[in-house]
This record gives C-alpha cells, structure tokens and sequence, in this order.
C-alpha cells in the first residue's frame, strides 16, 4: 500500500519494489510438465482399481509379481502360478 503511495506508476528506476510488482505466477497443466502430469493421474487412476485386487490377491495367499496389472491378473488368471509369474494371463 505505502508503495503505491509513493511510486504511483510502478516502473520507477531501481526500485525493487516496482520490480517484483510486476511479476505474475500461476499454474497451468498445459506447461511442459503438463505431458508429465497427465501420466501421473493415469497411473494413479490404474492404481486405484489394480491396488484392492492386489491386497484381495495377497489375502488368498497369491502373491502377484507387482501391482501394476493385478486387477487384469485376477480376472482373467485361472491357477495360482498365472497370478505368480503372471504368464498366461
């Protein structure tokens, strides 16, 4: 406020104030990280139907090689060695 008071049309040479008064930041998902962002949520979506098959599939005792896949894995698996080694599927 007191700035504005004394530098009423912030470009005054040398000072900070003006500078930095200048400046606008926001986020925007279209940026170069927008690519990297956008894998992030697909993984994550994925993660939310493959991580209740895989704790239902550690529960019968299968233990599936990774998370990544598992809700496939158990529908589609028909013996256990299917759901270890994930062949077959």
């Amino acid at each position: 406020m007191k700035h504005a008071e004394t530098h009423p049309s912030l470009d005054v040479e040398g000072c900070f104030a003006c500078r930095v008064s200048n400046i606008r930041m926001g986020t925007n998902s279209t940026t170069t990280r927008g690519s990297k962002v956008a894998e992030i949520n697909k993984t994550e979506r994925s993660w939310n139907v493959d991580m209740p098959a895989y704790k239902r599939l550690r529960r019968d005792g299968l233990q599936p090689k990774r998370i990544d896949g598992a809700a496939e894995i158990e529908k589609k698996a028909e013996h256990s060695w299917q759901v270890e080694t994930g062949l077959g599927v």
